[in-house]
This record gives C-alpha cells, structure tokens and sequence, in this order.
C-alpha cells in the first residue's frame, strides 16, 4: 500500500483500509481508500471520504482511530434519533413492541441498536422516538 507521511491509518472495515490526512480540509483529496485484501487504491477522492464517513455513521468498521472514535461520538449525538427511527423503520417486524410502551420491548430495542449501530438511547430518547412514530403514523395513516 501506497503510504505518505501525510496520511495515517484512520479505519478497517471488512474489504478495506482507509488513510486519511488530518490537514486536508477538502474532501476530494483526505481520504485514501485501499482493498484491504490485495492493499491497491481504490478511490482517493470524495467516494473514498464518502464512504468512510458512512461506514462510520453506521458502525460498519472493525478498528477506527482515536480522532474518528471522537468524531463519531459528535456525529452519532448529533443523528442518534434519525438514526434509530430509520432503524425501526427498516426493522418493524421485529421492534414492533417497542411501540407499545414495553420495558421488555425498549431493553431489546436498545440491545439491537448497540449492536447494530454501536449507542443507546435514553430513556427520554426512546419516549421521543416513540411520539414521533406514532404521531407520524396517524399523521400518515400508516398502519403500525
């Protein structure tokens, strides 16, 4: 793999290595993106940055540095709420207790967004999440 002093290891998933350099401010050049099995570029422009950014929203990594663990503590605080009422969304047939006010319903919600997405919610989050479907569903007539 092609290494610069510039830019450091930043993450693994399963298929690839990212090396990003923490003085590039545009995304089109901060990110590198090798094929972790045969270590060939493939792409170091905005898909690369694009994709790395992505795979750390939604906890699709295997090691990440201290910068993007702290990057993705602000970013997942910032999203958490979109982020589980998607996952619901794509996931109802199995969450569906959750809207039914279940303690049983919210351990096992939260237990899937640990592994799933790696956070929790509150207590007070898991309520929000909650109104807001269930208010979206009479809004929208949808059947939950």
């Amino acid at each position: 793999m092609e290494k610069s002093n510039r830019f450091q290891k930043a993450m693994e998933t399963k298929d690839f290595v990212y090396y990003m350099d923490y003085s590039e401010c545009d995304d089109n050049g901060s990110v590198k993106m090798y094929s972790r099995s045969a270590g060939v570029l493939i792409s170091d422009n905005y898909f690369a940055n694009r994709d790395m950014y992505e795979n750390l929203l939604y906890f699709k990594y295997e090691w990440i540095c201290k910068t993007l663990l702290y990057a993705r503590k602000c970013i997942v605080e910032e999203h958490k709420i979109s982020l589980a009422k998607k996952y619901f969304l794509d996931n109802r047939p199995q969450h569906q207790a959750f809207l039914d006010w279940s303690k049983n319903a919210n351990l096992k919600f939260n237990k899937a967004l640990r592994q799933d997405l790696g956070f929790t919610l509150a207590k007070g989050e898991l309520q929000l999440i909650r109104t807001q479907l269930i208010n979206n569903t009479k809004t929208n007539g949808l059947n939950m």
